[in-house]
């Protein structure tokens, strides 16, 4: 859904067709993501016209840069995962905002803004939930109150997981119980985002939000996380 929702937003409303994608081979969750958006992204009419491998010894941040600009590329995908963070970060100080950036959900950190600072203004990340663009649960208002401030979509899928569990273990409180529970097609619950429920693969059946890096004071780095509407 995440891979979706950027191939989406970069052909259908950004207008751009090529792209190239920094990913580590070496994780389930980046090489998951590379490939759902290089799919999307053809079929959205577009193409990703270079990968590279975060992971790999040789890696150049400065090359795959020079790289993608010759091959024409407008917008540069970010399927980093948190161990090659820091070379995404690399990624983005040596683009200086030549091509557009996009990017998953683990580059959503404070570090991401501490560190890129104005070079990541502009950015936009899918995440699956926030604080700021979730209007009909009351999570937002009583995680402030709990924690003195605005939390991540992480928390709200902790708290999520922790909603979904106990709802599936007062249903069943054997593990093979739980686990047919929570994959029941008549299984939902009212987590931090919304309604709980899950497809037969076992991932989250939830919409994905668009957040986009701006000049902010919320963090405290000088830029923010703000919701696309």
């Amino acid at each position: 859904m995440a891979a979706r929702s950027l191939a989406n937003y970069m052909v259908r409303t950004l207008q751009k067709k090529n792209a190239v994608v920094f990913f580590n081979s070496q994780s389930n969750y980046s090489q998951s993501l590379k490939s759902e958006f290089v799919s999307s992204v053809s079929l959205e009419g577009g193409q990703v016209s270079s990968e590279f491998d975060l992971s790999k010894p040789d890696f150049s941040a400065a090359k795959s840069i020079e790289q993608a600009t010759k091959q024409g590329a407008e917008v540069l995908m970010l399927a980093a995962n948190t161990e090659t963070h820091d070379k995404a970060l690399q990624v983005i100080q040596i683009n200086q905002k030549k091509l557009t950036l996009l990017a998953g959900d683990d580059v959503y950190t404070a570090k991401t803004l501490e560190i890129g600072r104005e070079q990541t203004t502009g950015m936009v990340l899918a995440v699956p939930w926030h604080i700021k663009g979730d209007f009909k649960s009351d999570f937002p208002q009583k995680s402030r109150q709990l924690w003195g401030g605005d939390v991540s979509w992480r928390s709200a899928l902790s708290y999520d997981a922790t909603v979904a569990l106990i709802a599936a273990l007062k249903r069943n409180p054997t593990r093979s119980g739980v686990q047919q529970a929570l994959l029941s097609s008549d299984f939902s619950s009212t987590g931090a985002s919304g309604t709980i429920r899950f497809l037969a693969s076992g991932d989250r059946n939830a919409p994905v939000q668009l957040v986009k890096i701006v000049p902010g004071s919320r963090s405290r780095t000088g830029y923010d996380f703000e919701p696309l509407r």
